[in-house]
């Protein structure tokens, strides 16, 4: 959040058409999204292992991994992504706090609004391709990447050279994630900041920046990507090893 969410709000404002954060507006909203990735990506992998139950035997193995992994992207934005950048999106919008979008927000349509707000299948549309970076592609670039870039070093420890090759490798994925889902992005953030159905969003997008302005945004936010792609994966598997580690040795973790 400390690294990419600058980035993520710049890109999701010029997606909105909406000015540049100021300096004290770059982290508006970034504590409500931390709280809200938690249940976002539990909703995910929970979505992700009861999938990979139901295509068992139906589909093959890396067909049946890549499709849970985009439809549990769906699954997290609906039931929890959604409802949250949508207040931070409007906030932005409408120089309020968080807390006073959202206040705003049940006045004019109350708990529906609020659960089912504007932009919503569009976010749903926008985390299915970056769902299946995250959960699916990117693990398989990974190691497709170490296996063409072989580093020596003890089981466990990290080397500036094994971070950069899973950067690389965090890079070649959100190169593919963004553009995929950058389109949604768009039309979400355009939603979410004007309070506008997914149709009426498409048109006024189309008729100010051509098939152009569906990108808008798409540079910072790939970088952005690059940064969630690389942290969420090094952070887990750090922690992991970590844990496993104190694990066998005997002591708690």
């Amino acid at each position: 959040m400390a690294i990419n969410y600058p980035l993520w709000i710049c890109a999701k404002r010029v997606s909105a058409g909406i000015s540049l954060p100021r300096l004290r507006e770059l982290y508006k909203g970034s504590g409500s999204l931390l709280l809200a990735m938690g249940p976002m990506i539990i909703a995910q992998d929970s979505s992700l292992a009861v999938l990979l139950r139901c295509f068992d035997g139906h589909l093959e193995p890396t067909a049946a991994h890549a499709t849970s992994a985009c439809i549990s992207g769906a699954v997290g934005a609906l039931v929890v992504g959604a409802q949250v950048e949508g207040v931070i999106t409007r906030a932005h919008a409408t120089q309020e706090t968080v807390w006073q979008a959202a206040r705003r927000t049940y006045r004019g349509g109350g708990l529906v609004d609020l659960v089912a707000p504007y932009g919503a299948i569009a976010i749903a549309g926008r985390e299915i391709p970056y769902a299946g970076c995250l959960f699916f592609l990117s693990g398989w670039i990974r190691s497709r990447l170490q296996d063409a870039w072989p580093i020596h070093q003890p089981e466990g420890s990290l080397t500036g050279v094994s971070v950069l090759r899973d950067y690389t490798a965090a890079l070649i994925t959100a190169s593919i994630a963004g553009p995929l889902s950058q389109a949604p992005s768009v039309v979400a953030a355009h939603q979410q900041a004007h309070a506008v159905s997914l149709v009426t969003a498409c048109r006024t997008i189309a008729s100010t920046g051509g098939l152009r302005g569906f990108f808008a945004g798409l540079l910072p936010r790939t970088a952005s990507l690059s940064g969630s792609l690389f942290v969420m994966p090094f952070a887990v598997e750090s922690l992991q090893q970590l844990l496993e580690r104190r694990r066998a040795s005997g002591s708690r973790p």
